[in-house]
């Protein structure tokens, strides 16, 4: 891995990227590193996947289809929950 590293004034660097007003009209060191790749999903362990799995299995079918539409539980809840004053 290549790393650059490179003293320079903060005034050069200002026009590059903004600066807290702490490190304006200092010197500063510059390191420059090559970015690391996000892993892949590939890399998540297969007991922790067949965990999810599991998990979300067990929650299919926990609420009904009685055909109700979003609308229909908001009224519902609203009109059950609802406080008037």
């Amino acid at each position: 891995m290549e790393v650059v590293r490179q003293f320079i004034d903060a005034k050069k660097l200002m026009s590059v990227i903004p600066l807290p007003k702490a490190l304006q009209n200092s010197r500063l060191e510059i390191i420059i590193l090559p970015a690391e790749e996000k892993e892949s999903d590939q890399s998540i362990p297969a007991e922790k996947t067949a965990k999810v799995n599991s998990i979300v299995d067990s929650l299919v079918g926990i609420i009904p289809d009685n055909g109700m539409t979003l609308e229909d539980y908001r009224a519902e809840r609203l009109s059950k929950y609802e406080i008037t004053d």
